[in-house]
């Protein structure tokens, strides 16, 4: 027989035999990435997920280890992922070099895909623990049988490969919350692991970084280090939970980065912190050993306790430290120095407070729904009296008022930085006690009392506010229960729940220049500037800057750059591209009680309400729709029309202007979306002549569900305020050529949106500018069946974007004016419209000045399309 017939039916044979084996213990839906495991897999979980399920009892929860107050110079390691065979050697090789014992979180479809390094790990006499099933963020969101299936799943497939039962959980991005608490518990792990000390292969670039970082690491405290990928904004760690990216950027993450060079630089990073923890004299332990550390000071005075004390040699990478468990003594928290606030604070039932609040969940302020040309800043941290000293500084050089938010423990500890704070015009609010991440992990009673307990102590001193600010802005909705509940109280009914919408100082800027962070944070490209609203958040007792001025210098800048000014794109005619370049913008800095207070009216910007249930257009039939192309249709001479029939070509306006009977009328229009600076000027400009306008809006960027970064329901009610027209530029500037059932929802959704931030006001109109000016019949019936009553293009379009100069505007216009028309000129607010207001202000000065002979009249189209 032929040698390579035999070779080759045993290589098949062998595939065969694995393929068998694979399909018979897991198979890997590759759409998902999930395990579909078969009943007969030695990773079937269904019998351990029904009895879960059956045990499922509220009142049994998972114990939370997280970091612990000690004066031991401990900490503990843990590493969450799987890295290939070869980086994982490489790992557990250093760990053994260094004497070093940590837990490894594993996902279990990870484990199932190879089972090798994680028999490896264990050989090596690390932990193992739960990492859930494929590590997914957010898993309080889920309901409890999914929690359960997840846990018991991931617990059955390392048990199978361990042959140990898993009691330790670590969850990636979430809250624990007493439903995983309690389906942790029911599937077998008795811990769940919180960290806020997170490392991933982008966290030090050199060595010098990473001794720093052990350097100021508590004692006591949890490290958590990433396998593979990035930080996410959760994972920054209790010193910068507070950075929320932008949706559509998101910060931190560098592109371009092979897979090779994550797994060496991970490889580096361990290195870094294993050399850092041996240099500094810190002792590892596992993390399910933390919870039994006591105080080293007590540890001196005990022999017997002393002579169980870990054994620690660090003279040699080469000298292996050898560890001996502490036992069973539980954590001693330091004590208060103060006694507890004798007030009535134990006289009220919280419990029975939640109770009839029955769920009610208090809102979240990151930033306001306001026409006042305003914003604020916020801070939390006093302790560090030089950074705020410097604050108050610049704040006054500013004529910038902030909201300082206190702890019950520095309202004790700081009375004298209080009051300077009050002198110099600023506010206090709640800060609350507890300002770390265990803050999530509290009853809402608890929550409750804390907050009724600072409040307590703030009026007590004079002090009275209506804003709580969760440590590091923390929001869950335990927090939002807490907070409605307590506004049943009388003396606290007016209490807001506040976080915010920028928070600049976060880890990854550690002992960065001020312009580096404004550079990186506020990105140019994706914010020209601060928006009507906006709550900006500081960090003062940060560690990450050794200057105690460099927060006070992020301050100066952000305010001149994008507070006071804003950026525009203005168009570079030579290299046919946009230069950057600022205009005024003219907001203030005040107080969040400033913004609270301060409710719009018929003569005052201020607050308003966006409604929950817009009234929607009327829709109308297809017949209806057909002759209106005839007669609701507002031209351009350009525009192709071939896909109309000869009798509606013949029909259809070309000319782009409205009749007014004679009279010499211009139409200012203004099409898209763009920034604060852009928009306000234009505005500005019509004010200062004392007419109105009328603006075609891409509407996504007005809505506050849109889950885009720049969305901006306060400028589109300033237009509106102003007295302006405002119409549809569709909901994401959808041509018509797009599909007519996507077009009908876009169109639907542009209005609802638009109608529920100024529906009460006297401004939205059934108005259509097709995006481009593009035409399609189908597309043009879409719009009136929609319920629009007027889709208008016009007979100037300025191509205002791309003109090198505010005088060319203004020649294109003069030269397209039609004398007894009413003309529809087509100008742009997006941020590219860098001549817009300038060429406005020209051309209505001549006008008024009668260089056009007869003075046109400036309209809205409402004037006349309405009569």
């Amino acid at each position: 027989m032929d040698r390579k017939y035999i070779v080759g039916t045993i290589i098949l044979l062998v595939c065969i035999f694995i393929g068998i084996f694979i399909h018979k213990n897991y198979n890997v839906d590759i759409n998902s990435g999930e395990i579909a495991i078969s009943k007969k897999s030695n990773y079937d979980a269904s019998k351990e997920i029904k009895q879960a399920l059956n045990s499922f009892d509220s009142s049994k929860k998972a114990d939370i280890i997280t970091n612990v107050n000690t004066s031991s110079n401990v900490v503990a390691l843990s590493f969450e992922g799987l890295c290939n065979k070869d980086t994982m050697d490489k790992i557990i090789h250093m760990l053994d070099e260094y004497g070093i014992k940590a837990t490894f979180f594993i996902p279990g479809i990870k484990a199932a895909e190879d089972p090798s390094i994680v028999k490896v790990i264990q050989k090596s006499g690390q932990d193992i623990g739960n990492g859930t099933l494929s590590g997914i963020k957010n898993m309080e969101k889920l309901s409890k049988e999914q929690l359960v299936t997840d846990f018991c799943r991931t617990n059955k497939i390392l048990k199978s490969i361990t042959g140990k039962d898993t009691v330790l959980l670590k969850c990636n991005s979430t809250v624990y919350n007493d439903n995983i608490l309690t389906a942790a518990y029911a599937s077998g792990n008795k811990y769940a692991v919180n960290s806020n000390h997170y490392l991933s292969y982008q966290s030090f670039k050199n060595y010098d970084q990473a001794y720093g970082y052990i350097n100021n690491l508590e004692k006591g405290a949890i490290i958590s280090i990433k396998l593979e990928g990035v930080l996410d904004s959760f994972e920054y760690g209790e010193k910068t939970v507070e950075e929320k990216p932008a949706i559509d950027k998101q910060a931190g993450i560098k592109e371009g980065k092979s897979k090779e060079e994550e797994q060496v630089t991970i490889i580096q990073t361990v290195e870094w912190l294993l050399k850092s923890i041996q240099e500094q004299n810190k002792t590892v332990v596992k993390v399910a050993e933390l919870p039994n550390i006591i105080e080293h000071n007590e540890l001196q005075n005990n022999k017997n306790i002393l002579n169980k004390v870990y054994n620690q040699n660090n003279k040699s990478k080469n000298n292996k430290i050898q560890n001996n468990k502490i036992r069973n003594n539980k954590v001693q928290n330091n004590k208060s120095k103060n006694n507890e606030v004798k007030n009535n604070v134990d006289s009220i039932n919280f419990k029975e407070l939640v109770r009839k609040n029955n769920k009610k969940l208090a809102p979240v302020v990151s930033e306001f729904y306001t026409t006042q040309r305003a914003l604020s800043y916020t801070f939390r941290g006093i302790s560090n009296e030089a950074s705020l000293d410097n604050i108050l500084k610049m704040m006054d050089k500013l004529n910038a008022k902030g909201t300082f938010f206190v702890i019950k423990e520095e309202i004790l500890k700081y009375p004298d930085r209080i009051n300077k704070i009050l002198s110099k015009g600023h506010e206090i609010g709640n800060g609350g006690i507890t300002t770390n991440s265990n803050l999530l992990n509290k009853s809402t009673e608890e929550i409750c009392k804390e907050i009724y307990e600072v409040d307590k102590l703030l009026k007590e001193k004079g002090i009275n506010t209506n804003a709580y600010m969760a440590g590091y802005g923390y929001i869950d909705p335990q927090i939002q229960e807490a907070l409605s509940a307590i506004t049943n109280i009388p003396s606290l009914k007016n209490y807001e729940l506040f976080t915010y919408s920028k928070a600049p100082i976060v880890n990854k800027y550690k002992d960065m220049s001020a312009e580096e962070i404004l550079r990186s944070y506020f990105n140019i490209n994706s914010y020209v500037s601060l928006r009507k609203g906006e709550i900006v958040y500081f960090r003062l007792d940060s560690n990450l800057f050794k200057n105690d001025e460099l927060i006070a210098n992020i301050i100066e800048l952000l305010t001149k750059n994008y507070v006071q000014n804003g950026y525009v794109s203005k168009y570079n005619e030579k290299s046919q591209s946009y230069d950057l370049a600022q205009k005024p913008l003219g907001y203030s800095v005040v107080t969040l009680g400033n913004l609270q207070k301060t409710i719009e009216t018929s003569s005052q910007f201020g607050r308003y309400n966006i409604m929950s249930n817009p009234i929607p257009m009327k829709e109308r039939t297809d017949e209806e729709a057909a002759k209106m192309i005839k007669t609701n249709y507002i031209g351009n001479e350009y525009i192709d029309l071939s896909d109309f029939s000869e009798e509606e070509k013949l029909s259809i306006d070309k000319s782009g202007t409205i009749d007014t009977n004679s009279e010499n009328v211009i139409f200012f229009t203004f099409d898209d979306w763009g920034g604060d600076p852009v928009i306000n000027e234009i505005l500005d400009v019509l004010n200062k002549h004392k007419v109105k306008a009328t603006f075609f809006v891409i509407s996504k960027y007005a809505d506050i569900n849109s889950n885009i970064s720049n969305a901006n329901p306060n400028l589109l009610r300033t237009i509106a305020l102003n007295g302006h027209d405002i119409g549809s530029h569709n909901y994401n500037h959808e041509l018509l050529d797009t599909s007519k059932k996507e077009l009908e929802v876009s169109l639907a959704k542009s209005y609802d949106v638009m109608e529920s931030v100024i529906g009460d006001l006297d401004s939205l109109r059934p108005y259509f500018r097709p995006p481009t000016l593009l035409l399609r019949k189908e597309g043009l019936e879409a719009v009136y069946e929609s319920g629009y009553k007027y889709t208008i293009n016009g007979n100037i379009t300025t191509h205002d974007y791309e003109r090198p100069s505010a005088q060319d505007i203004v020649n294109y216009i003069e030269r397209g004016l039609v004398k007894g028309r009413g003309n529809v000129v087509v100008m742009h607010m997006n941020d590219q419209a860098y001549y817009t207001a300038e060429a406005l202000d020209i051309f209505l000065t001549n006008n008024e000045k009668g260089l056009y002979g007869e003075k046109y009249k400036i309209a809205k189209l409402s004037d006349y399309l309405e009569k």
